[in-house]
């Protein structure tokens, strides 16, 4: 195990292009994410065999309680997560360099869900939070995902065009996205700060409508410019008569694009728009051979949950996805039960 030095350019491009080309690689374990994180602190762990990085763990520190630092992998590490003895080595390492006030290491690995992994952990000394835990936002990553896969799985064909994406959706979700073409609603993509203000504007229009919070603008101003131009990062912005009404955020990383943020003006509503925009995200994702196009969470897999709803229309043959959830590795009782109490129902 070691600590990648910042400072050597070579460690960390080699770093940089595991967790991007890994087939389970995240953006959130990319230093890049580190940086736009620019009120947390941040260390990198990685493992080698042969002198080739095989694990890699991004982690990142805030005070979470006074006085006392949460030290959390976002949707990491990027590793064997079936090997329990590996994962338990990166946390050894991290506890060895991380502040003496830090009460808690949560990694919380898209690794699906199965009971003997759950006690695997859980027998190594870890605290699981999964299947207990029955609130959306009572974990930090929802645990539920709604996942389309291109590789063609249960009944499922193989994607291998456009023809055949189109098939894969539910039908009057066809239908709505033909009707947004003949409506005149174009969809560009691009990363240019330009871009990213368009977003901006339906993104807080979306969060008004539906009453809920959004991040700042320069968030995702700073995030256009760690990404701009790697080709790992777009946004989509749907035009009706000269204007964007509806929008995303994507994330080409490991085998996956990974829809992050979204925005749309209900003005517009039967234009169909945000149809428009995952369909060219999802044609963006075939042509980069991707494996699967990552929805997000939701609350869980009934018609009656909205999220649930508009994204099982497109991944309509797939089966939901149930992540193993988060593994806490808890070094204060006292301040993580504290922590705890923020994630209440």
């Amino acid at each position: 195990m070691a600590i990648l030095d910042l400072n050597d350019k070579n460690k960390v491009a080699a770093f940089q292009a595991f967790v991007r080309e890994h087939p389970r690689g995240q953006v959130t374990q990319d230093p890049l994410w580190g940086d736009l994180k620019a009120n947390w602190g941040h260390i990198y762990i990685y493992h080698e065999t042969n002198g080739v990085i095989d694990a890699a763990m991004a982690v990142l520190t805030i005070e979470a309680v006074p006085g006392k630092l949460l030290a959390y992998s976002p949707k990491g590490p990027i590793a064997d997560i079936q090997n329990v003895q590996l994962v338990k080595a990166l946390v050894d390492e991290a506890v060895a360099v991380l502040p003496e006030n830090t009460f808690l290491i949560r990694l919380d690995p898209e690794e699906p869900y199965s009971d003997d992994l759950n006690e695997a952990y859980q027998q190594e000394g870890f605290t699981t939070r999964n299947r207990q835990i029955t609130y959306m936002h009572g974990n930090i990553q929802p645990r539920k995902n709604v996942v389309l896969y291109y590789d063609g799985r249960g009944d499922a064909d193989k994607i291998v065009d456009e023809d055949s994406l189109m098939k894969h959706f539910k039908r009057d979700y066809r239908n709505q996205i033909r009707r947004s073409a003949r409506d005149g609603v174009v969809v560009t993509s691009g990363d240019s700060q330009e871009d990213v203000t368009a977003f901006f504007d339906t993104y807080v229009m979306m969060a008004k409508s539906q009453n809920i919070t959004h991040r700042p603008i320069d968030y995702f101003l700073r995030m256009q410019k760690l990404w701009a131009g790697t080709g790992l990062f777009k946004v989509f912005l749907a035009h009706f008569e000269d204007q964007v009404i509806a929008s995303g955020i994507g994330f080409a990383y490991g085998d996956k694009i990974w829809y992050m943020y979204a925005g749309s003006n209900r003005a517009f509503t039967k234009h169909y728009a945000p149809y428009a925009v995952q369909w060219e995200m999802l044609k963006w994702g075939l042509s980069l051979n991707k494996v699967r196009y990552d929805f997000g969470g939701v609350g869980d897999f009934v018609p009656k949950d909205g999220l649930y709803k508009f994204k099982h229309g497109f991944a309509y043959h797939d089966a939901p996805v149930e992540y193993i959830g988060e593994l806490d590795w808890v070094l204060d009782q006292e301040a993580y039960d504290q922590y705890l109490k923020g994630f209440s129902e």
